[in-house]
């Protein structure tokens, strides 16, 4: 079946209008992966979930590897060719500077606030809600996670999950969003951005009648969690688990670990990996430069910068 909202959402990709060329970019794979995510999306609701609770829920693999895996993609090394038309893409505000993007955040918009009252118009309004989701927590993710802070405080990545779908929910059908001079999409960003903030600095009030040595914990997991980001894609990823110890996590088999995080580790063998995290953890002991840092910018790098 082609959904609409897969082929509107698509056909309305912001493109360059700087003369950027951009990368060539499959739409019928794009349709497809969009549309099975958005039937999962769909049983979710259905079932009486919200998206916070279906995108960890195992029985929507779908939405799973599509939640984990465009958060992953921010830490991908983008690769030369694509790299000019990244850069007009983040440059200036890092949202759609270059690019004209208005077009893209009115139909997710629109279509996010239908009501769905067939199977096709669920499915994509299902679809469109998600969409929607992952563009602020994307957001909201470059702005907590380019500095340390919001980590130090006790911050983890599902808290900003949390504040983006609260905003959403809080804002998506609110009628003023739909004025014609109005970008919906930015200003639920806007109003994340100060629930972002509002959380922080009730997680920094609460801090101060903690002791000394959790806070000291709290610190030192926030620089080895910005140290991981600081490296290639796979090696972070095969690190933070073999380090999950020290950073409050669980550890993961690496045949587990690799199934669930197929943008950072597919194709990779055992041994492969057992090699990297050797290797990474002998160099996490020298100096810096000899890290196994990403050697090209991930789009993480250039919204952070912009």
């Amino acid at each position: 079946m082609s959904l609409p909202v897969a082929s509107a959402v698509t056909h309305v990709l912001p493109m360059p209008t700087d003369g950027t060329a951009a990368p060539h970019i499959d739409l019928g794979e794009l349709q497809a992966e969009l549309e099975g995510v958005a039937a999962e999306a769909l049983q979710a609701r259905r079932a009486g979930l919200s998206l916070l609770e279906a995108v960890w829920d195992p029985h929507y693999p779908g939405l799973r590897e599509f939640h984990q895996g465009i958060r992953d993609a921010l830490f991908v090394e983008i690769p030369q060719e694509f790299e000019p038309w990244a850069r007009s893409a983040t440059s200036a505000t890092g949202d759609t500077s270059g690019f004209d993007g208005l077009p893209l955040q009115r139909t997710l918009f629109s279509f996010a606030r239908a009501s769905g009252v067939d199977d096709l118009s669920a499915l994509q309004a299902a679809l469109a809600e998600l969409l929607v989701f992952q563009a602020v927590r994307l957001r909201l993710l470059v702005t907590a996670l380019g500095s340390a802070e919001f980590e130090v405080l006790g911050g983890e990545e599902s808290d900003i999950d949390a504040i983006a779908w609260a905003e959403i929910q809080a804002l998506l059908h609110r009628d003023e969003l739909t004025d014609p001079e109005v970008r919906p999409l930015t200003v639920i960003l806007a109003a994340a951005n100060v629930a972002l903030a509002r959380d922080a600095a009730e997680r920094a009030h609460e801090l101060r009648s903690s002791g000394d040595d959790f806070r000291e914990e709290l610190r030192m997991r926030a620089r080895l969690r910005a140290a991981l980001r600081e490296l290639r894609l796979p090696e972070a990823v095969l690190l933070e688990n073999a380090l999950s110890a020290l950073l409050g996590g669980d550890r993961r088999e690496l045949v587990d670990l690799q199934a669930e995080r197929p943008v950072a580790l597919d194709g990779m063998s055992r041994q492969a990996m057992d090699q990297r995290v050797s290797r990474g953890r002998r160099s996490l002991t020298r100096e810096p430069a000899d890290w196994p840092r990403r050697r090209r910018p991930a789009l993480f790098d250039l919204l952070r910068d912009a």
